[in-house]
């Protein structure tokens, strides 16, 4: 059967003051649907059956994972000790999966994505499940690139695979975020999609090459697992998450695998990475964009948002003021990508307000 898992590790930095270490961007309502996580799981539906849908999570922010409120069956909701990036998160997913199902097939889906045309993204998604258990590869979604982008990964696409009867196409390459000439040459050759974070592929097929590519990781998770269900099941997993090192599914694995497609995609795709490109996906160029109780004299392209009081901005362009708890963040917003440093100092002067 398909299945979906939604990675729901990040923490969300840039997204200071609203996002904290007790409360994480997935967590957070950005777009107006609800908490980015919930948005996630709904879009899966009905396309993947909600017995079907697994979340991972960090154990930090178990308070937040409300079987209920995602709509998944509790034992779905799996934890892990501690951050190890998201190659790990998936394994110890496909393995729970083909445990239950042998014949997986799991599209792995970040938690912190917005999409626009759900409908569109179920369809791409959908040829995707087809083509990973048919051809038993690697299905990668490439987005269209609207703009130069330097904040996103690239996917350079090679032949047509089967001469173009499925839609898609091999991958010739994975590309780390490119500086602004090397992005805008990527959109002149019409060659390169931005890298969604979106795949699919057989349960077991990942777990065969997380063997391959990754032992380390594979060995400790097959050690804890072999206690899954078990007493002391979460004490072993937290010994193996100590021991595992921390990788990427792109760099770990999908950057070393021959045969990848990719489908090229559009479906309002943005993964809101900072302030910026919440404004983007919110509003165009010169609107401004509010939530809560705001005030805007003689001001564009502002995007304001408070969760108490009022807010009142008078004469400014290009700005991002956001009122959250006991934090008010005030910066341009082409400097919104410089939040993260301002945490860190945060972190290190007062840390119970990071």
């Amino acid at each position: 059967m398909d299945h979906a898992v939604v990675m729901a590790g990040g923490s969300g930095k840039r997204f200071w003051p609203e996002s904290r270490m007790h409360r994480s961007k997935q967590f957070l309502d950005l777009t107006g649907g609800g908490p980015m996580i919930v948005e996630t799981v709904r879009r899966l539906l009905p396309l993947v059956p909600r017995k079907n849908v697994w979340v991972v999570a960090g154990e930090k922010d178990a308070p937040h994972l409300s079987a209920r409120a995602l709509g998944v069956p509790p034992g779905n909701i799996v934890l892990e000790p501690e951050g190890r990036n998201t190659a790990p998160a998936v394994a110890l997913a496909a393995a729970l999966i083909e445990a239950r199902d042998k014949d997986a097939v799991i599209a792995a889906t970040p938690a912190d994505h917005a999409v626009a045309d759900a409908a569109s993204f179920r369809a791409v998604l959908g040829k995707g499940f087809r083509l990973a258990r048919r051809t038993g590869r690697f299905v990668t979604l490439g987005i269209a690139p609207a703009h130069p982008a330097t904040g996103y990964g690239y996917i350079e696409r090679g032949d047509p695979y089967r001469e173009g009867r499925d839609g898609a196409y091999l991958v010739r390459r994975f590309t780390e975020k490119p500086d602004l000439k090397t992005a805008r040459r990527f959109l002149r050759t019409r060659r390169f999609y931005w890298n969604s974070g979106v795949f699919v592929v057989r349960a077991g097929t990942y777990r065969n090459r997380v063997a391959r590519f990754l032992p380390a990781v594979h060995r400790e998770l097959e050690r804890a697992l072999r206690d899954a269900g078990k007493r002391g099941f979460r004490d072993g997993l937290r010994r193996a998450y100590a021991r595992m090192p921390s990788v990427s599914v792109d760099y770990g694995i999908l950057e070393k695998e021959d045969g990848i497609l990719v489908i090229p995609s559009d479906f309002g795709w943005n993964d809101i990475g900072t302030w910026r490109s919440l404004h983007e996906f919110l509003g165009g160029a010169g609107e401004n964009v509010t939530a809560g109780k705001a005030i805007l004299e003689d001001t564009r392209g502002a995007l304001v948002r408070s969760d108490r009081g009022v807010v009142a901005v008078i004469g400014m362009e290009d700005v991002v003021v956001i009122r959250n708890g006991d934090a008010v963040l005030v910066c341009p917003r082409h400097r919104s990508e410089e939040v993260k440093g301002i945490v860190d100092e945060v972190e290190r002067r007062f840390p119970d307000l990071a």
